[in-house]
């Protein structure tokens, strides 16, 4: 009993750190919608391109299809968390570099019951990050967009094994947090006064995941796996604060003349977007899995107060595997993951007439702890997104995910003779 109480106050207190702590590189294109949307996949799922909806494991906390959770252990708990690295460059008329450090998941799971397994946790939904000057040299004039923010998701899921080799599972997620942008422009002449255009918004509400999967035993050789997900346009709701300011700089410091605007509006209802994906997969239980994913979501019909804010509907591929070389081994690199996958994406923006595509390789390990199936790993992955036609920015990244799984006893029966 201990060891659970550790675990879930290490749990809590790492998705209260994770709530208040995020930190984002500069990111343009997080301008746009929500902001940059989260893989929103385990380590042990981005290792192989982010393929997991055909996928399940006793030791991974696969949050992407609910109907996972059931291959967790009866007797155990799974505790799965997940801290990035990314460092990118930008590239247009001028070359930028950023990186940060950020929680990237955490979830736990346990078992209720043999044909059923929960799950909560924490991921990042979306972030939004970005700080971009334009300069009018020749009227002394600088324009900057700034923006900040994101939203984040507490989920509880479950699932359940109605017959043999099927389950279906869902996740219930509350969504929350504040993203702010706003537009200053200023001059170098010092008796020119300053305009200030920001806009708020804190969003709230509720999302559901549904997914399903069935897994075909062929013989001895392996399974066939197949997975289905749904998320249905569900209502959230949003505050929004407006306000347009005239200001001067006395000695470095703002002093606001006058507000030339300002509203708020309060629970404008808008939908989170309808998503549906499927996936399939073969394996040999620890040995060996392959599998390939298609996801599409329609955020062509996403608007706030009517506003779509030039987002398109979007879709993603991805193809991976993993290897374990000797499941039953005693060695310790006998025992050791070898992940690898690709992704390709249509992200949700479309600019300059150029709808904006995406594209990664992702290499990953996980190393065991000896006599446990408590791990740890590393997963890589390089890629880029945009492009420099029309004006746009092309960006290139490298990530570095360390994920730790701590495998623990949940409760055993003691039987007196």
């Amino acid at each position: 009993m201990r060891k659970i109480c550790n675990i879930f106050c290490f749990g809590f207190l790492l998705c209260f750190v994770a709530a208040s702590a995020q930190n984002h590189p500069n990111s343009p294109y997080s301008r746009f919608g929500l902001g940059e949307i989260g893989s929103r996949t385990s380590s042990a799922n981005a290792a192989m391109g982010g393929t997991s909806l055909a996928f399940q494991s006793a030791t991974v906390v696969n949050f992407a299809n609910p109907a996972s959770y059931i291959a967790y252990d009866s007797m155990s708990s799974l505790l799965d968390v997940g801290f990035t690295y990314k460092n990118h460059t930008l590239t247009a008329a001028s070359v930028q570099k950023g990186s940060s450090i950020y929680v990237d998941y955490l979830a736990f799971g346990l078992p209720i019951a043999r044909w059923w397994k929960t799950t909560f946790g924490f991921q990042p939904f979306s972030t939004m990050s970005y700080n971009v000057n334009s300069v009018n040299e020749m009227d002394s004039i600088t324009t900057s967009f700034l923006g900040d923010g994101g939203i984040n998701e507490f989920y509880w899921g479950n699932a359940f094994r109605p017959f043999k080799h099927f389950s279906v599972g869902f996740n219930a997620s509350y969504l929350f947090g504040e993203y702010a942008k706003s537009r200053t422009v200023e001059s170098a002449n010092s008796l020119f006064i300053h305009s200030k255009t920001s806009n708020a918004n804190m969003v709230k509400g509720f999302s559901l995941a549904l997914g399903m999967q069935y897994f075909a035993p062929i013989k001895e050789k392996g399974k066939l796996g197949l997975g289905l997900i749904y998320t249905p346009a569900i209502p959230i709701y949003s505050d929004i604060e407006n306000q347009t300011i005239t200001y001067r700089k006395v000695n470095l410091v703002s002093v606001v003349l006058d507000t030339l605007y300002q509203s708020k509006e309060l629970k404008i209802k808008h939908s989170m977007p309808q998503s549906i994906g499927a996936g399939i997969s073969w394996g040999n239980g620890l040995h060996y899995f392959i599998g390939t994913d298609f996801t599409w979501t329609n955020w062509a019909n996403y608007a706030v107060n009517g506003i779509n804010d030039s987002l398109v509907n979007s879709y993603k591929m991805s193809l991976g595997g993993n290897y374990m070389p000797n499941p039953t081994g005693s060695k310790f690199a006998s025992r050791m993951v070898f992940s690898l996958g690709i992704n390709y994406e249509q992200t949700y923006l479309k600019l300059n007439d150029i709808q904006l595509n995406r594209m990664g390789v992702n290499f990953g390990i996980q190393f065991p702890v000896k006599r446990s199936k408590t791990s740890f790993g590393l997963v890589f992955e390089y890629g880029q997104m945009g492009t420099t036609d029309s004006e746009l920015i092309k960006e290139n990244y490298f990530k570095t995910t360390i994920s730790l799984r701590i495998h623990e006893q949940w409760y055993q029966r003691k039987r007196l003779e």
